[in-house]
């Protein structure tokens, strides 16, 4: 069950696929040049869950990975540190209790939910924080069973482990957790009852959002996710800061040699988002068809 938790997060679909308004362009694959760069670095934006039968990469973006010097990532994917992991997911506080967060009705309901469609109650799960049923709630609008649910980051980064590429990572799985840990438990505890609740609805518009990612519209994408209200107060956290913290990052990494950066496709674009910060830096920034 945990393994796929270090991938994940609260408002996860949306955070994913978060773009601007502006026109970018049916591509996920984007080749920056200019401003001294020795070679060419690429973006890709991902989905970080995905069914296996939908996994596939094109040419481009394989010969893109395969001529990096670098392969960079949100966070290290490749660790397997379990111990840390649940040090992180579950709150050890002696008057945390993950029931007192819902009114009674609301958490029989979600137990209810959990019972029928995961299998298995709430009640061993008491410390966990709202991230973690967020976390397996995402985890079933992915429309195939767990055993055939892929990570295409995760894949690209054994690919560049098989070459001997490097990984590189923007942030530490501490410092994302950070981020989350910000919003009000109680706050994660609506949002879950609110997905509960509309589950159906919830689910066709995940699946929309997969078929659209593999279609590579952004705008389409953007025009998605502006419907949903639980990533309104949240995308300066989610999104902004956090873009505007990983480009020097990135200006440092490219200027030693050619770099591949996969990230959330959510961090691409936008007035805030990597291309339109990077183009601010002085790089050119193209769609690759």
């Amino acid at each position: 069950m945990l393994r796929p938790l270090k991938t994940l997060a609260p408002l996860l679909l949306a955070l994913l696929v978060q773009l601007s308004g502006h026109a970018q362009g049916k591509s996920l694959l984007w080749k920056v040049t200019g401003k001294g760069l020795s070679a060419p670095s690429y973006l890709f934006g991902t989905m970080h869950l995905v069914c296996k039968n939908d996994l596939s990469f094109a040419p481009a973006v394989t010969n893109a990975l395969q001529g990096a010097q670098t392969m960079c990532m949100e966070i290290d994917l490749m660790s397997n540190n379990k111990d840390k992991l649940q040090s992180l997911i579950f709150n050890q506080a002696d008057d945390y209790s993950l029931r007192k967060l819902f009114e009674p009705s609301q958490y029989a309901m979600v137990d209810q939910f959990f019972q029928d469609s995961l299998h298995f109650s709430l009640a061993p799960l008491d410390k966990a924080k709202p991230f973690m049923l967020t976390t397996l709630l995402m985890m079933k609008q992915v429309p195939c069973q767990n055993q055939d649910i892929a990570a295409p980051d995760r894949e690209l980064a054994t690919l560049a482990t098989t070459k001997n590429i490097p990984i590189a990572t923007l942030e530490t799985v501490e410092s994302q957790m950070a981020l989350f840990d910000s919003i009000p438990d109680k706050t994660e505890a609506e949002m879950i009852v609110r997905l509960v609740q509309d589950i159906k609805n919830n689910d066709k518009e995940a699946r929309v959002m997969l078929d659209t990612w593999k279609q590579q519209d952004l705008d389409k994408l953007y025009k998605l996710v502006i419907q949903s209200p639980d990533l309104k107060d949240y995308q300066d956290l989610m999104l902004f800061r956090r873009n505007a913290a990983w480009v020097p990052q990135l200006e440092q990494l490219m200027s030693k040699g050619p770099v591949f950066v996969a990230v959330g496709a959510a961090h691409l674009a936008g007035a805030k988002g990597l291309i339109a910060l990077l183009r601010k830096e002085g790089y050119k920034v193209e769609a690759v068809n």
